[in-house]
């Protein structure tokens, strides 16, 4: 087959490489904590550690909360940006009431407390950040949570670092990782310990029972981005809530826009209808593609063959002894055999289409001569 001209080669890698940053744009996220975002300050490697756990899923929406099986299901909320409605609260309630775990991550956001509230947990965000001034990593506002106590969420875990974090408020929940002794909580914002800031080991991370569901409170969204998440031991209390339930939900239903590849993954991934829907779309344009591919091919063939140049190659072409060119009668069977050598791709049919325009238009030139 022929090869196409260098600027219509030049011309699809340009229109390869507009598409792939399009598709990249489309599918990622800047967004922080964002499951599409790869830098510093996303999730993405939490989210692929939540991929590889079969029957779990991100989730845009609080439906699943009720459709979901909600034992050994864990849905994971990180510092929400927009408030939930009283139904979508009821939805998450009543799915930790029927045996479901949820994981609420947050600081100094205004909308994890109103949620804990309206799920009937008891256990509050502080909203003052913690500092220690002795035991921290790079900074006293990155400070260390040594205090673990043993359970199934912390198995292997002897510390969390914690990145610009407030406290747990714990009420009747039941603290499980809490910071060092000398750590306190900058009430004043100051950047230091100044009076009124009361030293000693604070909670980051409370388990609480809600019927017969539980709800986890972790005081620092941060321990979960990309750049935290290899700090010890923050992948294996991240990995340990994942695996010690069969299921997990990612609820991004209120962290803003989503990038809208992603989005459209997710809902053909979770709706059988879109799946046929967007089978039966796929199919008709790759069929309407390969239709037109092969139209382009047997136009491209006959322009290639009808010049005499080409023709002239064939066996139904001749030589007087003066070396003039002269017509005999013409080979179907030639004629198809080239049109195999140089376009193997075309099927019969379009074999045929190219072997009777190239035919009919050498008996118009004849009849004009």
């Amino acid at each position: 087959m022929r090869t196409p001209p260098l600027p219509r080669i030049v011309l699809y890698v340009l229109i390869g490489i507009l598409a792939g940053v399009l598709i990249f744009a489309a599918s990622t996220s800047t967004a922080s904590f964002g499951a599409y975002n790869s830098q510093w300050d996303g999730t993405s490697e939490f989210r692929e550690l939540i991929d590889e756990r079969p029957n779990s899923r991100i989730i845009f929406d609080t439906v699943p909360y009720e459709t979901e099986t909600a034992t050994d299901t864990v849905a994971i909320i990180l510092s929400p940006s927009e408030s939930y409605s009283q139904n979508e609260s009821q939805r998450i309630r009543e799915f930790i009431e029927r045996g479901g775990t949820v994981v609420i991550a947050d600081d100094f956001g205004p909308h994890s407390n109103p949620l804990l509230a309206a799920i009937g947990a008891d256990a509050r965000f502080d909203q003052a950040q913690l500092r220690d001034e002795r035991e921290y990593y790079r900074g006293p506002s990155l400070p260390l949570a040594p205090n673990v106590t043993e359970t199934a969420y912390t198995n292997g875990v002897t510390q969390l670092t914690l990145n610009g974090a407030t406290a747990v408020n714990p009420g009747n929940a039941t603290p499980i990782v809490t910071s060092a002794e000398l750590a306190y909580l900058d009430q004043n914002a100051t950047g230091s310990l100044s009076a009124g800031d009361e030293v000693g080991a604070y909670p980051v991370v409370a388990v609480e029972s809600i019927e017969s569901g539980q709800v986890i409170t972790i005081s620092d969204p941060s321990i979960f981005i990309n750049s935290m998440l290899t700090r010890p031991d923050n992948r294996v209390f991240a990995t340990q809530l994942v695996e010690t339930h069969d299921r997990v939900l990612f609820d991004y239903s209120h962290a803003g826009a989503q990038p809208p590849l992603a989005y459209a993954v997710v809902l053909l991934r979770t709706s059988p209808l879109l799946q046929v829907g967007g089978g039966v779309g796929i199919l008709g344009v790759w069929l309407l593609g390969w239709r037109r591919i092969r139209e382009a091919t047997v136009s491209s063939a006959i322009e290639t063959l009808l010049p005499a140049r080409v023709l002239s190659r064939l066996p139904y072409w001749a030589h007087n002894q003066s070396g003039d060119a002269q017509t005999v009668a013409i080979s179907s069977d030639a004629l198809r055999a080239t049109v195999r050598e140089e376009y193997p791709d075309l099927g019969e049919t379009q074999v045929e289409q190219v072997i009777t325009a190239v035919l009919s238009e050498r008996s118009r030139d004849e009849q004009d001569e």
